[in-house]
């Protein structure tokens, strides 16, 4: 993470307490799908694109990266 999207965390989001757990937190985001369960069955639905949308993007592109670093040196 860098200092841009640090900044914007800290901006949207404050010292984080507010939220019981990093899911939580996802979620407000909206980077968590909705989640319908009964019993055995688990129906996972699209993510709700909440909260705000230039730290969403921020969060995701970070994310992609390090995936891609990833399977770059995976690939070696």
């Amino acid at each position: 993470m860098g200092p841009k999207t640090a900044t914007a965390v800290v901006a949207a989001i404050g010292d984080g307490r507010d939220f019981d757990n990093g899911r939580h937190m996802a979620a407000w985001l909206g980077l968590v799908p909705r989640q319908h369960s009964s019993g055995d069955r688990t129906i996972l639905m699209g993510i709700s694109k909440r909260g705000g949308q230039h730290l969403r993007i921020l969060l995701v592109r970070g994310a992609r990266a390090v995936v891609s670093a990833h399977f770059a040196e995976l690939g070696r």
